[in-house]
């Protein structure tokens, strides 16, 4: 998996060039610490499968310097933004401007490497404060059809590896879903999942 992540702060940088992922041996990260480096890397990179562009950077101006990494780059990978908060930045402007994720500064590595997998694999990632807080419809919690399926077993009491055998996938393709739920539900663990869908009239 080839990342591309562009940070403001050097110390981020470091981090995620460094650190993140280095477990993984098929993870592979590219950092940038601007909109112009971040295209010029991107366009000179023979695979990419997932981006994310830091709010921060002063030459993002916003949703402006999404639709511009969209418009120039030469790869169709999905691309996040990443910031301490959306602030004005909506659901609907975000994927308007080319968007398919949002990724909060607070998120621990492995929660941001989980995302990132996630966006690689051709979904969103939308935190919850970003879908629930602001009273954006419930519509707009999208759940791919696997999380459908694992957030069925989590609601029957199922271990990860019996919803793994059930469904016909690892355990830790299952664990990559259960991530992947928390974080669109706002939830901290697998019961508060199954909670906030059941609020949520989640099916």
């Amino acid at each position: 998996m080839r990342l591309l992540l562009a940070y403001e702060n050097s110390l981020s940088r470091d981090f995620a060039a460094r650190h993140l992922g280095a477990g993984d041996p098929e993870v592979s990260i590219t950092t940038a610490q601007s909109l112009a480096e971040s295209l010029e890397l991107a366009n000179h990179l023979s695979r990419l499968d997932a981006v994310a562009l830091d709010l921060g950077m002063p030459d993002m101006n916003g949703l402006a310097g999404l639709r511009r990494f969209r418009q120039n780059c030469c790869h169709s990978a999905p691309i996040a933004l990443m910031h301490s908060q959306a602030g004005a930045i909506t659901v609907a402007g975000l994927i308007a401007a080319g968007g398919a994720g949002f990724l909060p500064y607070h998120m621990s590595p492995e929660a941001l490497l989980g995302a990132l997998r996630v966006l690689a694999a051709g979904e969103r990632y939308l935190p919850a404060d970003m879908v629930i807080g602001r009273r954006v419809p419930t519509g707009d919690i999208i759940l791919t059809m696997r999380e459908h399926d694992v957030l069925s077993g989590l609601r029957s009491g199922l271990s990860n590896k019996e919803i793994a055998d059930n469904l016909s996938l690892s355990e830790v393709t299952v664990k990559h879903h259960i991530k992947s739920l928390r974080g669109k539900l706002g939830a901290r663990n697998r019961v508060h999942a199954v909670c906030r869908a059941n609020e949520l009239d989640i099916g």
